[in-house]
């Protein structure tokens, strides 16, 4: 799989085809540019004329993951369903879907979690922390709240409702190692259909 065949410059999608192999097999600590510009099939010396170093070019692969989830969530989520309940299952499977699609971004960023080098962290954590409230203003706007019964506090039943989903998808990221399949795909989504209903009867009018 390439997950840069948008790139004009053919040799900065090898290269950063090697790297993201690399950082996902390694992490950052492990990985070696000498073994990066090898199997690019470049010089070193062009590598860092394209990236000035070896964390400048690891950053670029994490905003790169990041923006390819976040755009395939995007691209498959219906924005026009105002119902907050059926926004967040779509947004849980449009998410779960894209991660299965690209398995060597979320081997690099289950590496990246516990990556050592605090200025690595320090600006990682601020791409994410963007897309994240991006992604959060996306998903919450143009919402019907009149849905809810009037006693419902919204913003806590919601927390509830994230927090069930969040723990739904990730005992299923783990019982099924980021594999899907039509089955476990279905097992998903019923499951998390299951609690929105609940949900559902528990909050709305």
């Amino acid at each position: 799989m390439n997950e840069f065949l948008t790139k004009e410059d053919q040799r900065k999608n090898r290269i950063l085809e090697a790297a993201l192999i690399e950082f996902a097999d390694k992490g950052y600590k492990r990985a070696s540019t000498n073994t990066i510009v090898k199997q690019a099939n470049v010089s070193k010396g062009l590598l860092f004329h394209y990236y000035i170093s070896k964390k400048d070019l690891y950053i670029l692969i994490f905003k790169s993951a990041i923006e390819t989830i976040t755009e395939d969530l995007y691209n498959n989520v219906d924005f026009t369903e105002n119902d907050v309940l059926n926004r967040l299952y779509q947004s849980t499977v449009a998410k779960i879907e894209s991660y299965t699609s690209h398995p060597l971004f979320v081997k690099f960023l289950e590496n990246h979690s516990s990556i050592a080098e605090e200025d690595i962290i320090k600006e990682t954590s601020k791409i994410e922390a963007k897309y994240a409230s991006e992604t959060f203003e996306k998903i919450f706007s143009n919402i019907d709240y009149y849905l809810f019964r009037e006693a419902i506090n919204v913003e806590r039943s919601l927390d509830v409702v994230k927090w069930t989903i969040d723990r739904i998808s990730t005992d299923w990221k783990k019982s099924n190692n980021n594999q899907i399949t039509p089955e476990t795909l279905e097992e998903l989504t019923m499951d998390i259909s299951h609690y929105l209903d609940l949900f559902r009867e528990a909050f709305y009018r």
